[in-house]
């Protein structure tokens, strides 16, 4: 007797309620088994996911597509302004350098070395063109030998009959000579004197024939025969000259533009970098263009030479200081900036995104979208797509802004004010219009739809807030309002509960066992659709935030609320000895929950906000269901913690409450 006074647990009472509610239990357990496998199968496989997916897809591929367009018409906006920074202070520099005595000291250097360049290419012709006539002048002398011989001939023989060849024969014959050795001698003199006389003579006309025949003929084959070493003649002045150039006006110049944009710029900024990319002064800065494998630019000043060189040599024809090179910069220049700012804009877009560190950063802000490494590569935007997206949007933000401004009135422009705001509604207009997403473009409560859509985790919402927080609860929830009238207040109703109590069962023993069943009952329950549900995820292919460890909490969590609910109409049937009393405030109390749950999901945060209605979430903080935060358990957070705690209190203490009244209260014999 006294160990049955200590006894809180009655076998044949659990036996008896087995035997009474365990095939209900049965069935709603396998009803509820089988409608969770088939909502986790069908909802993981079916066209849901697809159109999911899908949405997401757009809306990654919208997102990145402008985040694109975005930084590149930015860069551009700031790289362009580098480059006028650049031009004016460029300009500045040499205007300031453009000095009278500089003009004429560049001059003096121009003609000496152009001077020379002429002479050595002169002399170079004149040599080959003197050995040619040359040439041709002994070949001339040559062939009239005879006729120079003849001439020589007659012109001694006159010679030798005069008086002074007389004489001369005389004197040698008084000096012991011959005659005839004194006429040899004598005519040997006059044969040499009259045949250097004669072939002098065959010289200078057969000169004078050639070069009045050959000259010109000559002198064009010296230019073609020494063309190559006339053009590097002519390349070396000319280069000398540009050096010369360079030195007294374009490299002070650029170094002291180059220097001014570090003050313009952040030196360590990326406009600054893509800045000096796009000027890329003399050349340093190949390596970046040749490890993209794009064409390396002209050289940034080039167009500057013409009107530079006419500034210089406006002092000299006209005394004064010319300033072409301005106006070029200010009126002219906008269309060469603009284009090679696309250019260098577009290929550093390009090298980044494809960079490893800035595919990181991108994976983690698209890490709402389950975006893997692998989803992204499969995307195109690799370099040559990146380039392309980043180029054309440049180029059409920059065409469509002028084309705008051009049209705005000239009673704007005149109002210097009103003119920059024109221009900056346009921009930002403009700027919409060409980067802008898909999203971007929508009413904004379409937009945030779509991208609430497109990140929301449907497998997640189907099982966890649809079917475990409403659906999956109904069945459950029928049983505990049946299965907890009959453990008390049907048995109390129909009379057997006095038969029970008869026997040596005391009321305690009745109250804790048929709380150990109905909870016990639950618990076994969702061990089974824990089982189901972990073996139908291994099954279906879909992504999710959902894991094994989270749809364990799930069922967990979904027991804890059937709990409480089991503890509330367990109170009902402590508290009532007619069933239908139970049942219509346990029952309705519970229906209520269940029914305030349904109609505040349409109203929370999980359903997109195109169809969300606002108004029906007030549901939610009339419904006990509500603890049951299961967005909190897909997310990761903690609050689902206290909010189960709260549950397990409410069932403990109906369970509690319910074994206090039903031991206190007289029963109806």
């Amino acid at each position: 007797m006294k160990k049955n006074k200590r006894r809180l647990f009655s076998k044949a009472l659990f036996k008896q309620s087995c035997k009474a509610n365990g095939l209900m239990w049965l069935i709603i357990t396998v009803a509820v088994c089988f409608m969770l496998s088939c909502v986790m199968l069908i909802s993981g496989t079916s066209s849901i996911s697809s159109v999911k997916d899908g949405v997401q897809d757009t809306i990654i591929q919208e997102l990145i597509t402008s985040e694109i367009k975005k930084s590149s018409i930015n860069l551009d906006d700031k790289t362009v302004l580098g480059e006028k920074e650049f031009d004016t202070k460029f300009t500045s520099k040499f205007n300031e350098l453009n000095t009278k005595e500089n003009a004429e000291q560049f001059e003096a250097y121009k003609n000496e070395r152009t001077n020379e360049a002429y002479l050595d290419g002169a002399n170079l012709v004149k040599d080959y063109v003197t050995n040619k006539i040359t040439a041709d002048v002994e070949k001339a002398v040559l062939s009239e030998k005879d006729a120079i011989q003849e001439e020589v001939i007659a012109l001694v023989s006159n010679d030798m009959n005069s008086s002074d060849a007389q004489n001369e024969i005389a004197t040698l014959m008084g000096n012991g000579k011959t005659q005839l050795e004194a006429t040899e001698i004598v005519k040997a003199k006059y044969v040499a004197i009259e045949t250097l006389k004669v072939q002098n003579q065959h010289i200078e006309n057969a000169k004078a024939n050639i070069i009045s025949s050959k000259q010109d003929e000559y002198t064009l084959e010296a230019k073609s025969l020494y063309k190559n070493e006339l053009e590097e003649i002519e390349n070396s002045a000319k280069e000398d000259i540009t050096n010369k150039f360079k030195e007294m006006y374009v490299i002070p110049a650029y170094e002291y533009a180059c220097d001014e944009l570090k003050n313009y710029y952040d030196e360590n900024s990326n406009e600054y970098k893509v800045t000096m990319l796009t000027i890329n002064p003399n050349n340093l800065l190949d390596n970046e263009y040749e490890k993209n494998n794009e064409e390396i630019p002209e050289e940034y000043i080039n167009d500057f030479s013409e009107y530079m060189l006419n500034d210089v040599e406006s002092y000299n024809e006209n005394g004064t200081q010319g300033f072409s090179l301005l106006q070029y910069i200010e009126n002219d220049r906008d269309s060469f900036r603009e284009l090679r700012s696309a250019k260098a804009c577009a290929m550093v877009m390009g090298a980044k995104l494809n960079s490893a560190e800035y595919k990181t950063e991108i994976l983690n802000v698209l890490k709402d979208y389950k975006v893997t490494e692998e989803k992204y590569d499969k995307m195109g935007f690799d370099y040559k797509n990146t380039y392309k997206i980043s180029y054309e949007s440049i180029i059409e933000f920059q065409n469509k802004v002028n084309y705008e401004y051009s049209l705005i009135d000239d009673e704007t422009r005149l109002n210097e004010e009103a003119y920059k705001e024109a221009k900056t509604k346009i921009h930002d207009d403009l700027y919409i219009e060409v980067a802008g997403s898909l999203l971007d473009k929508l009413p904004e409560n379409v937009s945030d739809g779509i991208h609430e859509l497109g990140t929301m985790d449907l497998y997640g919402l189907i099982v966890g807030s649809i079917f475990f927080k409403m659906a999956g609860l109904l069945l459950p929830i029928i049983y505990v309002i049946m299965c907890s009238n009959s453990l008390i207040a049907g048995q109390v109703d129909t009379g057997s509960m006095a038969y029970v109590l008869s026997t040596s069962t005391r009321r305690k023993e009745v109250t804790f066992t048929q709380g150990i069943f109905l909870a016990g009952s639950l618990l076994l329950m969702f061990i089974f659709t824990t089982i189901t549900s972990c073996v139908c995820f291994a099954i279906a292919d879909v992504t999710t935030d959902l894991t094994y460890g989270k749809l364990i909490l799930i069922n967990l969590g979904a027991f804890i609320t059937l709990f409480a609910i089991s503890g509330i109409n367990y109170l009902t049937s402590c508290i009532f000895d007619r069933s239908k009393k139970a049942m219509a405030l346990g029952g309705g109390i519970s229906m209520f929950f269940l029914v305030a749950t349904m109609l505040g999901l349409f109203g929370s945060p999980v359903i997109p906000s195109v169809v969300r209605i606002g108004a029906l979430n007030n549901f939610n903080y009339v419904s006990l269901i509500s603890l049951f935060d299961v967005v909190s358990i897909l997310d990761g957070g903690y609050k689902w913690i206290y909010k189960l705690i709260i549950l397990l209190v409410v069932g403990l203490l109906g369970y509690i409450g319910g074994s206090i009244r039903f031991e206190k209260k007289d029963l109806p014999l």
